[in-house]
């Protein structure tokens, strides 16, 4: 069955399935944290909080897959049946949650921690697809994303740079380091964080520095058209009209 990213359930669903493609022997996952799977394999930009927004983000997954379904135009029995393991899915969170091993992790919601073959992978591909019929959210492609992430390393190397006051340097980094991860964890936590930080930094732009400092360092251009291209990329998104609100505001001064 095809993987529908556009909703909890597909991110869940496609999250278990390359975390157990990335440790897929049992010697592999009974040696590895699962804390440390997760965050090696989503990528981590900002430290202790990096690995906390990581880890945040899985574990709200359940959830917001429950809130999803219960959105859905269907009888109570048909949300039920769609929320099917469910529950083993959260308990093998909660190992992860408390640290112990994939394995642990793994056997929480799959037999002998087979987690392609386990009845909860075909119910979250199952509801996925629901989702996606119902209330598909904003996409962006693997290739596209890859993009993102190298246009805000990029970005991060240019201000490190910089000739700018080192208040400002600080604020520019905070807010495109907060970006990049939120690009790294796009396919766990969706679109609408990347959005909320795209949003944050358009906004410390206009306050902490003016057009003509950034074009004296050699940064209007690349930012002007960074922000475009975030927002077109995002241009479906329920913020959208928000981001392009403040990056209007950028580019007129």
């Amino acid at each position: 069955m095809a993987q529908y990213i556009d909703n909890p359930a597909g991110r869940l669903h496609r999250f278990l399935l390359d975390l157990h493609a990335t440790y897929p022997n049992d010697q592999q996952q009974k040696q590895k944290q699962a804390w440390v799977a997760v965050v090696e394999m989503v990528g981590n930009d900002l430290g202790v909080d990096g690995e906390l927004r990581i880890i945040s983000a899985v574990a709200t997954l359940p959830g917001q897959v429950r809130d999803a379904v219960s959105q859905l135009s269907v009888d109570d029995e048909r949300k039920e049946h769609l929320l099917l393991h469910l529950d083993e899915v959260e308990r093998g969170i909660g190992h992860l949650l408390g640290r112990q091993t994939l394995w642990h992790m793994f056997l929480g919601f799959a037999t002998n921690a087979e987690v392609p073959r386990c009845a909860a992978i075909s119910a979250l591909s199952h509801c996925s697809y629901e989702l996606h019929r119902a209330m598909p959210e904003t996409v962006v492609s693997d290739e596209d994303l890859a993009r993102v992430i190298d246009m805000i390393n990029e970005l991060i190397d240019e201000v490190h740079g910089a000739k700018l006051p080192e208040a400002v340097k600080r604020a520019m980094l905070e807010h495109l380091l907060t970006l990049l991860q939120a690009a790294h964890n796009v396919r766990v936590a969706g679109t609408q964080p990347l959005d909320d930080a795209l949003f944050a930094l358009a906004g410390s732009l206009g306050r902490t520095t003016s057009d003509e400092e950034l074009a004296q360092a050699g940064l209007w251009e690349r930012f002007k058209n960074a922000l475009q291209t975030l927002d077109l990329m995002l241009s479906t998104s329920q913020s959208a009209g928000q981001i392009g609100q403040a990056i209007a505001g950028i580019l007129t001064g």
